[in-house]
């Protein structure tokens, strides 16, 4: 689903990309207030003295002069000297959290194995806990790395305890899973490399649309599955031109999933080229492993109900 957390970041991004002004920035713009102190002092000629020196000899400035002549020969910094967010943060960090989503997985999956009624009882309830995680990255006015790792880890688990059920009902759906998950997302992530699909106005309004429409509908359904008023699996396996109503309805939620992907990848590339703080790189990795999960589970869903009509 997409990821709100990209809505303020981008609007943070947007503000750093102009001068107090209202200008776009051009490459090395620095605000007054963060530029280098004059090495003269603020004197306007830096060889003129009340003595009346003459010019190339040695002054009292000598010493500046000689600074100053290093400062401009020593090598420039570039953007992790500058503490910004470059491609290398956000692959490094999404390695790392999807490494320990992984690790959190295999934890759940294991306590499924063992003791499968109270590992989803366990799951359940964490599910909750991710639920507040992700509202406390969101809303935080701070980047919260500390937060983003708990997420993945006990994300993780409640992704290895679910999977476990599904690989019990339907074996082999899990396998299937993550190929298709992985092949979605490097088929996005080449087409938005090689130019062929790119984020607009379009299609951000689409995308944060049917992220909230699927939101919602998942809540009703929640709600109307968990006080029996309505029988949920009965719904998804309505038939509309012979395709279970679950299959398409996973099908559209893959989409815009996909589409949330464009859009994260998109905001990538632009918070390293206006140059944002290396700390956004946190919330990058966040958005794009949500999706990714998103996707996962939807994946997860298709499957189960071709799997069930065989």
């Amino acid at each position: 689903m997409a990821n709100p957390v990209m809505n303020s970041i981008q609007k943070d991004w947007s503000a750093q990309s102009q001068t107090p002004a209202g200008y776009p920035t051009m490459p090395g713009y620095q605000p007054a207030a963060q530029q280098a102190p004059n090495p003269y002092g603020g004197q306007a000629n830096p060889y003129e003295t009340q003595q009346g020196q003459a010019y190339g000899q040695q002054g009292p400035y000598g010493d500046q002069m000689a600074s100053y002549e290093a400062m401009m020969n020593a090598p420039a910094a570039d953007a992790v000297d500058r503490g910004r967010m470059t491609y290398d943060d956000v692959v490094v960090k999404s390695l790392m959290c999807f490494g320990l989503l992984v690790a959190g997985a295999v934890v759940g999956w294991m306590a499924g194995v063992i003791v499968p009624a109270l590992a989803m009882v366990t799951a359940l309830g964490l599910c909750a806990v991710t639920l507040g995680l992700g509202l406390f990255v969101r809303f935080s006015k701070k980047v919260r790395p500390g937060a983003i790792i708990a997420y993945s880890l006990i994300e993780g688990f409640v992704l290895g305890a679910l999977s476990f059920v599904f690989e019990m009902l339907y074996p082999g759906i899990v396998v299937l899973a993550v190929l298709a998950t992985l092949i979605v997302i490097g088929v996005t992530l080449a087409a938005f490399s090689f130019g062929f699909v790119r984020n607009s106005k379009t299609l951000t309004r689409v995308a944060l649309l049917g992220s909230t429409a699927f939101a919602i509908y998942y809540g009703i359904s929640f709600v109307l599955g968990v006080t029996g008023i309505v029988d949920m699996t009965l719904v998804t396996n309505i038939r509309v031109l012979g395709i279970p109503l679950g299959v398409i309805i996973g099908l559209i939620a893959v989409f815009i999933g996909v589409l949330c992907l464009v859009r994260d990848f998109d905001a990538v590339k632009v918070g390293v080229n206006a140059g944002v703080p290396e700390k956004y790189s946190w919330l990058c990795t966040f958005a794009i492993m949500t999706d990714v999960i998103w996707i996962y589970l939807e994946i997860l869903k298709i499957l189960s109900y071709l799997m069930r009509r065989n």
